[in-house]
């Protein structure tokens, strides 16, 4: 059932303090808001279901982290990392996705002209490039004639705990199509979701606030007449091309300035050392995240001088000919930042001590995916 309301707030509480009660039970928390632990415990339990039913249609979880940029109260930088998801998260995301499916099928069956969230299938021959790159890990791709979200969210779950995990999710999402605002019910790929929509933060996007009027109108008149719905369908086409065009601006505004950002807070430390792992492997090199802060960084090839690499796509590698040291995706490493460019928005690391100097190094045993490895080229 859909009606107008207003919202009185009784308490004040933070996702930590939620998530420390429905998390682990905190007894100092459930003291602070004993009128409050019941109803979170069957909000958890409903989040549960939820997620539940998602997954069985083949929803797809990406789940991929975040960066939180720490300020001090003069602007500057004085940390980049991973943004907190817990369970007090998760639980108001399947509120807001279940919110949002609801909303869009109601206005639907009422034939309401609207802007739907969609999510066009991707592309087939991107479809074939990611099936490669997921059996050079030795990873199973879906054998069916037509790749749907369940397909794709089992590769996910096949992946979680490997050390490639975050990178073939990176580039699965590449992959995909972009979602957009459209009045043409497309579908939601990602969400396995026929009918869906953006309805639960109207005060930040316009999309949302396109959808509560036009449900207001229709709670308020009971069923609006054709006449009408023809006047709300005028312009939507223009304005969820708009919307969309004006949300990747947003989203490409707010990565550039993120970057910015993790790169003033590097600039002061050039020439300090760091652990981290490889995150991506090129022929110019490889990048590496690092543990302490969520930045990362290049290793270039032309810096590794104690031998002659080759880049071996299939195993997303490294090698070296003469000593046989692997940089390999999800390898550990230390590394020294080496050069911090603002204005080019690069960051450069070496190894620290240098590539392959101490012969004692170890050499990596093969992998299970040795097998679909190519002749690496030379740069």
């Amino acid at each position: 059932m859909f009606y107008e309301s207003v919202i009185k707030s009784h308490n004040r509480i933070t996702y930590t303090d939620v998530a420390a009660l429905i998390e682990i039970d905190d007894p100092e928390t459930k003291a602070r808001y004993p009128e409050l632990v019941e109803p979170f415990r069957l909000m958890k339990e409903l989040m549960g279901r939820l997620n539940v039913m998602r997954r069985v249609r083949g929803s797809i979880d990406f789940d991929l982290p975040e960066p939180e940029v720490i300020l001090d109260i003069t602007g500057q930088t004085t940390g980049i990392f991973k943004a907190e998801r817990n369970q007090a998260h998760r639980l108001i995301e399947e509120f807001m996705l279940a919110a949002n499916e609801a909303v869009a099928f109601h206005l639907e069956s009422h034939g309401v002209p609207f802007l739907y969230r969609v999510h066009e299938e991707p592309d087939e021959e991107k479809m074939e490039e990611m099936a490669e790159l997921v059996k050079s890990f030795g990873l199973p791709w879906p054998s069916a004639a037509t790749i749907r979200p369940k397909h794709l969210a089992q590769v996910l779950k096949n992946l979680e705990g490997r050390p490639e995990e975050r990178y073939i999710n990176s580039v699965l999402l590449r992959s995909m199509k972009r979602a957009r605002y459209t009045p043409e019910n497309l579908g939601h790929f990602g969400l396995a979701s026929r009918c869906y929509c953006h309805f639960t933060s109207p005060i930040r996007r316009y999309p949302d606030l396109v959808v509560h009027r036009a449900l207001k109108e229709l709670i308020s008149s009971g069923e609006i007449p054709g006449a009408r719905k023809s006047q709300m369908a005028s312009g939507l086409d223009s304005l969820g091309q708009h919307t969309s065009d004006t949300e990747r601006e947003a989203d490409d505004a707010e990565r550039q300035v993120v970057e910015l950002k993790k790169l003033q807070f590097m600039s002061d430390k050039v020439g300090l050392d760091f652990a981290g792992f490889i995150s991506g492997v090129t022929a110019f090199g490889f990048f590496v995240e690092l543990e302490e802060y969520f930045v990362e960084g290049l290793v270039r090839l032309t810096s590794l001088h104690d031998d002659y690499y080759t880049y071996e796509e299939k195993r997303h590698a490294l090698v070296g000919k003469r000593l046989g040291r692997v940089f390999r995706l999800g390898d550990r490493v230390e590394v020294v930042v080496d050069r911090v460019d603002l204005e080019r928005r690069q960051m450069d690391f070496k190894m620290k001590g240098g590539a392959g100097k101490d012969d004692s190094w170890p050499k990596r045993q093969e992998p299970v995916w040795h097998k679909y490895a190519k002749k690496g080229r030379r740069r």
